[in-house]
């Protein structure tokens, strides 16, 4: 039998740096094709302008090279771009808002995911979050039910304390997604971030079974499968046992070099699911 799950990684058309979970950097097309060398099937866009690409172009390179597109990447948008949907400031929101609804229909060209992630800014104090995470809902909604209209998969991020404190654990994501209006939003799930903050990241995937729309995987000290303290057998096995099907991605930090990470990646993808 074939497998399923796609094998992916992030690039970017910005260069981002060796401290940014990107592997190639520097050109999203010449990224396409030089994954697609390296045996992947897929690849994730970390964008910060959606109408900057020739879809057509992109199209025609992922039919040549077989390498699909499975999601788009919405952080820069906050990390460059400076904008967040859960700001105090009306005016920003607005742009955040709009600007996704642009990776929306970017994305609907591939049938790729959209990423909710770092856009969601941050609290001022812990004593904030609420507001903030009602805030967050409200701003979500509209955006959850134009995405279903485009036929456009969400995928929500639960994100490390570090870089945020709204929604840091799988547990409290999943509450989050019960609120009315954004049940149609999945789950993104990255092991670096579950190995910190949930108790048993193994039993997250379980709880998340069905809801997850695409994974990440970066280990304990965001480097490839490996590299760190995740137990990337067990995670294997756990992702088997509960059907995952979707794009199995790495977003890892280029080290020891872009390319050098995304072969000890794939090698391990190989191990769990085949050629």
């Amino acid at each position: 039998m074939s497998r399923k799950v796609s094998y992916g990684l992030a690039i970017s058309e910005e260069v981002l740096g060796e401290g940014a979970p990107v592997l190639l950097q520097g050109g999203v097309e010449k990224a396409m094709i030089r994954a697609s060398e390296l045996g992947f099937d897929s690849a994730e866009l970390h964008i910060r302008e959606p109408g900057q690409f020739d879809v057509q172009k992109l199209l025609d390179i992922s039919n040549q090279k077989n390498i699909r597109i499975a999601a788009v990447g919405t952080g820069l948008e906050y990390g460059l771009n400076g904008l967040n949907i859960t700001s105090p400031d009306k005016s920003l929101r607005e742009k955040m808002s709009a600007r996704l609804k642009e990776h929306i229909d970017f994305a609907a060209n591939f049938n790729a995911v959209v990423f909710l992630g770092l856009l969601r800014g941050k609290a001022p104090s812990y004593a904030a979050r609420k507001e903030y995470l009602d805030r967050l809902a409200q701003e979500f909604i509209p955006i959850a039910a134009y995405a279903a209209e485009r036929g456009v998969i969400l995928g929500l991020e639960p994100i490390v304390f570090y870089l945020t404190n709204l929604l840091n654990t799988t547990e409290e994501t999943l509450e989050f997604l019960e609120r009315p209006g954004l049940e149609t939003i999945q789950l993104l799930l990255d092991t670096h971030h579950m190995f910190i903050e949930d108790k048993d990241m193994f039993e997250s995937f379980r709880m998340c079974k069905g809801k997850i729309a695409h994974l990440h995987i970066s280990d304990s000290n965001r480097q490839y499968p490996g590299g760190g303290n995740v137990d990337y057998t067990k995670v294997g096995d756990v992702l088997k046992e509960i059907g995952y099907d979707r794009a199995v991605s790495l977003e890892v930090v280029p080290y020891p070099s872009g390319e050098q990470a995304a072969v000890y990646g794939i090698e391990w993808m190989r191990s769990i699911w085949g050629a």
